[in-house]
């Protein structure tokens, strides 16, 4: 995928949360102390449509990713990185989950799928960092 293509593909996916825009969700999820400052307020299964009519790609993701700012952005990405994504990046996007949300999702849609998620939930279930021991939890019940 070229910068045009991927700035494409984004573009229509911001559409997207656009079209599907709930006001009243996304202005619980800021009450509740989101840390994003953009919330389109779209529930998991509006994800979910808009996942299944992607293909699931690293670049994509990880530009999806990197849009630390939008939650729905965030929710997405965890849907598309392919399930070959390698330990150190997993490991990684354990070390960047910014919500419970975003761990949740992330552990469902990904990592629970790579052959080192047992070694992973083991590595940071004793971290220091909230998100990053409450995400290795989560990890350890999709194992179960």
């Amino acid at each position: 995928m070229n910068d045009t293509e991927l700035n494409e593909a984004i573009r229509g996916i911001k559409q997207q949360f656009f079209a599907y825009r709930n006001g009243i969700l996304a202005e619980q999820l800021r009450a509740a102390g989101s840390p994003c400052h953009v919330i389109f307020g779209l529930n998991v299964p509006q994800i979910a449509a808009i996942a299944r009519q992607l293909t699931p790609s690293a670049e994509l993701a990880e530009a999806l990713w990197a849009d630390k700012n939008v939650r729905e952005s965030r929710l997405l990405a965890c849907y598309l990185f392919p399930r070959d994504t390698d330990a150190a990046r997993a490991e990684q996007l354990m070390l960047e989950v910014q919500t419970p949300e975003e761990g949740d999702m992330l552990c469902f849609r990904l990592l629970k799928h790579l052959p080192e998620a047992r070694q992973l939930a083991g590595k940071f279930a004793a971290s220091r960092d909230a998100l990053t021991a409450y995400t290795a939890r989560s990890l350890t019940r999709h194992l179960e």
